[in-house]
């Protein structure tokens, strides 16, 4: 599945769907109008990376949400 290239999915983490080990890259800036994604991520080797990719190639990451507590009434 595809994002679409707005403003909103800067600072997300996503994925190249097409590789099977990509890593998980951080949008730095997005092109509305050619759909183009800049990412930027560390490699195996902790070297800062930088990739511009189509909207179309990228997936967001899904996060684990954590289970919300529920709150008890307070005592009387």
């Amino acid at each position: 599945m595809s994002v679409r290239a707005t403003e909103r999915l800067i600072g997300d983490l996503v994925i190249i769907t097409a590789l099977p080990k990509s890593p998980q890259m951080v949008v730095q800036s997005i092109e509305e109008k050619t759909k183009l994604v800049t990412t930027v991520w560390f490699n195996p080797d902790n070297e800062f990376q930088e990739g511009t990719f189509p909207a179309s190639a990228i997936d967001r990451v899904e996060t684990k949400k954590t289970p919300q507590t529920k709150k008890r009434p307070k005592k009387r």
